[in-house]
């Protein structure tokens, strides 16, 4: 995130939601708080911690999948409503190989690529694929 969007979209006109989950053992509150110093100081940044899973598991049900989501991207329109519920993204990508979303699936340089071009299309208003 740190190099996709954050630095390769400086002035872009978005707002970057970051959620830590407590997904493994020493996933906690100041482990999140630590890491997070890891990103750029730039104010279009919010983090916010979440131990109960329940933005995960309002981003795996807006997808259609079951329990939480973690390691995902989720980009929404500029000017999306956000009420009853997270709304499904107009794009996205993912980390995670358990929920048979092979599509959406990247790691490595293809995230890097794929995150780049969905800020692009984000930032553009060119259509989503």
């Amino acid at each position: 995130m740190q190099e996709s969007i954050v630095k390769a979209f400086p002035q872009a006109d978005v707002s970057l939601a970051v959620v830590w989950l407590d997904v493994l053992p020493l996933d906690e509150e100041e482990t999140a708080r630590k890491t997070a110093g890891i990103l750029a100081d730039d104010p279009r940044i919010r983090h916010f911690h979440d131990p109960e899973k329940l933005v995960g598991k309002a981003a795996a049900k807006s997808l259609g999948w079951k329990g939480y989501a973690y390691d995902i991207y989720l980009f929404y329109p500029k000017g999306t409503t956000w009420s009853g519920g997270l709304p499904a993204p107009s794009q996205y990508v993912h980390q995670l190989s358990v929920h048979g979303d092979d599509e959406h699936f990247q790691f490595g340089d293809d995230l890097t690529r794929s995150l780049r071009e969905m800020m692009t299309r984000t930032t553009t208003g060119s259509p989503s694929s």
